[in-house]
């Protein structure tokens, strides 16, 4: 086993490994824990996993070890996979981020995947919310539809009082749904996702006065947005948020 391995694996993952090893009838036992041990080697990264963090270490490196088949895998880069573990540390398994950051991982070891990787998506991930990351998983299998208007104000010039009409945005599935302004101007700042209006549709009265004025717009990933999704978020969608 490499000098260092021992600082990322967790302690009862290398005991079974010695003790299989030196059993014979454990054979097959020795093979599954030795098949851990590569797996993490290629996780390795130049920090020191806190000791609370090594048994949800331990459970990523198995289900990463029983999604990629030993053939495919392969050393992962280590600017993806040193901030990845460094903020997955402070996250429960359950947390869409966690979920994302073990998605990443796979991805990275991964040699028929690895093209899917940008060395930014572990630091696009720790930039996100947890509504973020819920937004990006519905957006990965489909698009956002909405319908508004807005009263024209003649005085002034402008348009305002937005009244929704339809949406598809999955609110009920945010924590904080009135902050989704909030989410799309970031998720925006970060090139993931793009909001353009595609038709506009003026509001007339009974005399013919235009009064406000009705948009048709559609959220939806950029092409950045959705390289980033394919590679961080599970085709089946992230669970349990």
């Amino acid at each position: 086993m490499p000098d260092g391995i021992e600082k990322l694996l967790p302690a009862k993952v290398i005991e079974r490994a010695y003790d299989d090893v030196a059993s014979i009838p454990a054979r097959e036992a020795s093979k599954i824990a030795v098949d851990l041990v590569k797996t993490a080697r290629l996780l390795l990264a130049p920090i020191q996993l806190a000791a609370a963090f090594q048994d949800r270490f331990e459970r990523v490196v198995e289900r990463i070890r029983s999604r990629v088949p030993e053939l495919r895998q392969r050393e992962a880069p280590g600017e993806v996979v040193g901030p990845a573990l460094q903020q997955m540390q402070y996250l429960e398994e359950e947390n869409p981020l966690w979920q994302m950051f073990e998605e990443l991982l796979t991805c990275s070891v991964d040699s028929e995947r690895i093209s899917k990787v940008h060395p930014s998506f572990a630091q696009l991930i720790s930039h996100l919310s947890r509504d973020e990351a819920v937004i990006l998983s519905r957006l990965r299998t489909g698009e956002f539809k909405v319908i508004d208007k807005m009263h024209l104000n003649r005085k002034e010039n402008r348009f305002e009082n937005l009244i929704v009409e339809t949406s598809n945005i999955p609110e009920a599935e945010l924590w904080q749904p009135e902050q989704l302004g909030v989410y799309y101007s970031h998720l925006d700042s970060l090139s993931l996702v793009e909001w353009p209006v595609e038709k506009q549709e003026p509001i007339m009265d009974a005399a013919g006065v235009q009064t406000g004025i009705r948009r048709h717009s559609t959220m939806r990933l950029t092409d950045f947005g959705r390289l980033f999704a394919t590679a961080c978020i599970p085709a089946a969608g992230l669970k349990n948020y």
